[in-house]
């Protein structure tokens, strides 16, 4: 209990004393003395009924032994990793890259990143830029796919071969 706490009833005490000392007859004292007794106990009654209820109602107390297992739930959505560690391929864009190379004859570094410096003239520059779009969303798609690592190098070239077929990643 606070000291505010404490003070409030304290007064209320000597107030109620006070008045109990004003009545003159010995059943009256009595009776009313009795009574005050009871407001008290009422009172006192409330006052820790709250006070523990608002100090408990967030403890969460001790936990309880684990229930038992319920029903199995309905299979979620494909697309989770399920028979790796890891989503996706790894070193992709080194496959896609090699990949894009042996078909197209271009260099891997014109391929990677096409410009005038690593393409040696406009016209492999020309043919390098669709390709490296390509690589790039085939990149994407690699690193959230839960295909195998053949079965991706199969559809890549299907892929690179024609990019009509693979336009989409959902398509992939």
């Amino acid at each position: 209990m606070e000291l505010s706490t404490f003070l409030i009833i304290l007064i209320f005490a000597v107030i109620f004393i006070s008045i109990g000392f004003m009545i003159p007859e010995t059943k009256y004292k009595i009776a009313y003395y009795m009574i005050l007794m009871l407001l008290f106990l009422s009172v006192l009654n409330i006052y820790l009924s709250v006070v523990y209820y608002i100090q408990l109602r967030n403890d969460p107390g001790i936990p309880g032994p684990q229930g038992s297992k319920g029903v199995k739930g309905a299979k979620g959505a494909p697309g989770k990793c399920s028979f790796t560690e890891k989503c996706g391929i790894n070193n992709a864009r080194q496959i896609i890259l090699d990949t894009a190379n042996s078909m197209y004859n271009i260099p891997q570094s014109c391929l990677d990143k096409p410009n005038l410096t690593t393409c040696k003239d406009q016209d492999t520059l020309d043919e390098a830029m669709p390709i490296n779009a390509q690589v790039n969303m085939l990149e994407k798609i690699a690193y959230s796919t839960t295909m195998s690592q053949k079965d991706f190098e199969n559809k890549l070239k299907v892929c690179l071969q024609d990019s009509n077929q693979c336009m989409d990643p959902t398509d992939f």
